[in-house]
């Protein structure tokens, strides 16, 4: 019996002139994959102004940075619609479901600003949350998109090529290589991969993107999105993305009911339930002492 959480087959889909397969199964191989263009320069403006003036930031000290010269802002679905159409974008979503299943989920959500005077991050997985032995099969991928260009000089992201397959922890001295991409482009890579965010303290420039993970739909996500999207926002998400961010039929759901049917209803006992002693008296069965 085929195994209905594994990767998808992608060989052959093209979807809006991107190739599909010829993506995943770069990710497969070397663990990550650069698609340039994938964002127009309209979408890039608006999220740039939300991250401005909408989204509340904080400052990042974590990863072995403690500058506080990263800007973030977490929970982005629940403070703004400027990225909506990034999430459900077919291309996106048809590489995820190709690293990771159809039955996948979304498990963090970051807008950045990497300023000058950034130091390098610590070499890190981001898989390495869940304490799974090593090798296991792909559950998480990440996307990261460029609103600036990204440069070796102002910070671009390091990974190390084909750890995604490695068992045992890497030295921080390993190799790594830089991904220098223009505005608007996306590098993807599976949730073993060793990555760091690069140090930016030659250059006066700003380094301004949007981080997206998704993850297996049957692992607890890292940003927990039913509790920090509240309902009232969530009942007004496109269907899919109410799907994405975990109003999903997984197990029993809720008492038995579809959970976007809870959110749209709230909690209703099934009218169809009777308590014990109704059907122990239609069975005849004797009451319980």
């Amino acid at each position: 019996m085929q195994n209905p959480y594994a990767p998808l087959d992608q060989t052959g889909v093209v979807i809006n002139d991107l190739d599909i397969g010829v993506v995943v199964n770069t990710i497969r191989e070397q663990g990550y994959a650069v698609v340039e263009n994938f964002l127009p320069k309209d979408a890039i403006t608006g999220m740039r102004r939300a991250f401005n003036s909408e989204v509340p930031i904080t400052e990042m000290r974590a990863i072995g940075t403690e500058t506080g010269r990263t800007w973030r802002a977490h929970n982005l679905l629940a403070k703004t619609r400027a990225a909506d159409d990034v999430f459900l974008d077919p291309r996106l979503r048809g590489i995820v479901e190709g690293v990771i299943g159809r039955y996948n989920q979304i498990n963090v959500t970051t807008l950045f600003n990497t300023l000058p005077g950034e130091t390098k991050q610590f070499l890190h997985q981001d898989d390495g949350l869940w304490p799974i032995p090593r090798p296991h099969p792909p559950f998480l991928c990440n996307a990261l998109f460029a609103f600036d260009d990204f440069t070796q000089e102002n910070g671009a992201t390091h990974l190390v090529p084909f750890s995604h397959t490695w068992s045992q922890p890497v030295d921080q001295s390993v190799e790594s290589i830089q991904i220098e991409m223009r505005s608007g482009s996306v590098v993807f890579w599976e949730g073993g991969m060793w990555h760091a965010g690069g140090a930016n303290v030659t250059t006066d420039q700003e380094r301004m993107g949007l981080f997206i993970s998704h993850q297996v739909s049957y692992l607890r996500p890292q940003e927990m999105q039913l509790l920090a999207i509240p309902p009232e926002v969530a009942r007004h998400l496109p269907h899919k993305l109410q799907r994405l961010i975990g109003y999903h039929t997984f197990g029993l759901g809720v008492d038995g009911r579809d959970p976007l049917d809870v959110l749209a209803d709230g909690i209703v006992v099934n009218p169809e339930a009777r308590p014990a002693d109704h059907w122990r008296h239609s069975y005849g069965l004797k009451d319980e002492n």
